[in-house]
């Protein structure tokens, strides 16, 4: 019996699909303290692009990131290119000051190969580029 069961979990480590970075990925509250310039128009061209955020909940309290987001121009729910399964969440739009709850994973360039544009990248090209799973507004 216990043989089979292992060959069972076996088996399921093989065909369950895992995405990138799923061990690794956090969930967090914090505020957009700072969207740099404007959003470029989301026909020119796909792109992602980078804010800053202050952390006031999650594994990484406390903390100033920066985070990723795939065509901030378009609510989360309107994304249904190739990019609906790494984007989500209830977000229709972002604004300077509010609070998010989101799932992050810190590894943009496995999700996301294409461009990014990234404002903080001149003095600052250490920290990480969290790439945004999912967003949701703070109730």
């Amino acid at each position: 019996m216990r043989l089979m069961l292992l060959a069972f979990a076996a088996l399921l480590l093989v065909v369950t699909p895992v995405q990138a970075g799923d061990q690794n990925q956090v969930e967090v509250t914090a505020k957009l303290v700072e969207i740099p310039g404007k959003f470029p128009p989301d026909d020119l061209y796909d792109y992602a692009y980078v804010m800053k955020y202050k952390v006031t909940g999650g594994k990484l309290d406390g903390q100033t990131i920066l985070v990723a987001h795939y065509k901030p121009r378009r609510a989360r729910k309107k994304i249904k290119d190739q990019m609906n399964k790494h984007v989500g969440g209830k977000l229709k739009r972002f604004k300077q000051g509010d609070v998010h709850v989101m799932t992050l994973d810190p590894d943009l360039q496995k999700i996301w190969p294409g461009a990014v544009i990234d404002d903080f990248f001149a003095a600052d090209r250490t920290s990480t580029r969290y790439w945004c799973l999912k967003v949701d507004p703070k109730k």
